[in-house]
């Protein structure tokens, strides 16, 4: 889509004879592609014909930006202390009252990315200021979707110094300073700067002045081609990401309804459809659960009813864990090879878990030892067989370990450590 650039020349005064604002900018449309379709320079009027509410895209606020030359903007990086954004955020405006002399509550503060123990980069204007231009822009139908310093969309390279140069003044800007200096100072002001390149827009600093920078610089000239600064602030700004908004807080740009509905109705489908497939999900596994648990319970209750026929079976899985307990207070050292393996199998019961598939199980009476075959869902939960057991005085050989496509088949080996 095309874009609409701006760059606001003077304060947005009200006119007190009609309605209106005195108010001069620059303005430059591009295309998609970034080459230039038009540009000039107007007063309010002037602009309302450009701003054709009739255009669609320029009912986006996505599709127009405005600088603001840097004069009016104070550029600086504070300290501000605090554990959260929020405490940061509200400690923001009595760190930023030290650079300014007038009333804070009179000024807007825009601010960058907030991270506890990193400076915070701010842009601070007028408040009235901001607000005339945004009054001003909404009476002829202009959205503005960002508004910019223009040194903001300007070379941050720490080793670098962006000179532009208008009439008898130059604007420098290095890193996150910026001035607006007097052609006669900027010898002075190269002399403080630690740089390794200048790059200077529409015009050229002279021999002496550039031999006042400490070692050795390269100089890359640029000469304005057709649309002039703004042009260039306009493709700087198509690659910059680092700049920082100054329509944030209550100066936030307003979508269009219908864009802000459809955007919506697209979150709460979506929301929706994930919502029930979740459901969905819940369901199955909770059924899957349920019945594997189930089947599990089922088969120690029928190894109960092999091991101990004569038995009354237990009525719940509690009972049995009680009556394997009890039966396992009888000392294995004895060499009694029923209680070895009743504690055996007892100790493998507690350590599965519903979802284990138990596959096969076999005990050697000359090694003492209980072999079974599982499936496992993942390998972690073999490591957590072993731990178990281990820490109840059995030692655990695997033997195999193989992934399927239902989880891990393992073989492992049980017996009491001697």
């Amino acid at each position: 889509m095309p874009k609409l650039y701006l760059r606001v020349l003077s304060d947005a005064l009200p006119k007190t004879e009609d309605e209106g604002f005195d108010l001069n900018v620059e303005w430059l449309i591009t295309e998609n592609d970034g080459t230039l379709r038009s540009h000039g320079v107007a007063d309010q009027r002037g602009l309302e014909d450009v701003a054709d509410p009739n255009i669609d895209w320029l009912m986006d606020p996505v599709n127009t930006t405005v600088f603001v030359p840097s004069d009016f903007v104070l550029r600086i990086a504070c300290e501000v202390p605090g554990r959260s954004q929020g405490q940061i955020r509200r400690t923001l405006p009595f760190a930023v009252e030290e650079f300014v002399a007038s009333d804070i509550e009179h000024m807007h503060i825009a601010h960058g990315a907030i991270k506890p123990g990193i400076p915070i980069q701010c842009n601070v204007l007028a408040r009235e200021q901001i607000e005339n231009w945004i009054t001003c822009f909404k009476a002829i139908g202009v959205h503005a979707g960002a508004m910019v310093a223009e040194a903001e969309v300007l070379s941050q390279v720490p080793t670098e110094a962006t000179l532009v140069f208008d009439n008898k003044s130059v604007l420098v800007s290095h890193k996150d300073q910026t001035a607006v200096i007097a052609r006669e100072s900027l010898g002075n002001t190269l002399a403080a700067l630690e740089i390794k390149k200048i790059v200077a827009l529409n015009g050229t600093p002279t021999e002496l002045e550039i031999g006042q920078v400490e070692g050795n610089v390269d100089v890359d000239e640029i000469a304005f081609n057709e649309g002039g600064l703004l042009r260039y602030l306009a493709e700087c700004h198509r690659v910059c990401t680092t700049y920082i908004n100054l329509l944030q807080g209550e100066y936030r740009p307003e979508r269009r309804r219908n864009e802000v509905n459809a955007r919506w109705k697209q979150v709460a489908g979506l929301a929706a459809a994930w919502a029930l497939i979740g459901f969905v999900s819940l369901l199955v596994q909770g059924w899957w659960a349920s019945s594997e648990a189930g089947r599990l319970e089922a088969e120690i209750f029928a190894f109960y009813e092999r091991v101990f026929p004569e038995e009354s079976q237990p009525v719940s899985v509690d009972q049995l864990r009680r009556r394997m307990t009890a039966k396992l207070g009888a000392s294995t050292a004895s060499g009694d090879l029923n209680s070895e393996f009743i504690g055996l199998m007892a100790h493998f019961a507690k350590t599965a878990k519903p979802g284990h598939d138990l596959l096969s199980l076999s005990y050697t009476e000359q090694r003492r030892e209980l072999t079974v075959e599982v499936l496992l869902k993942d390998y972690n939960e073999l490591d957590i067989y072993k731990q178990t057991l281990v820490d109840k005085g059995i030692e655990v050989e695997t033997t195999s370990a193989e992934q399927e496509e239902r989880g891990i088949r393992s073989r492992m080996r049980f017996r009491y450590a001697r």
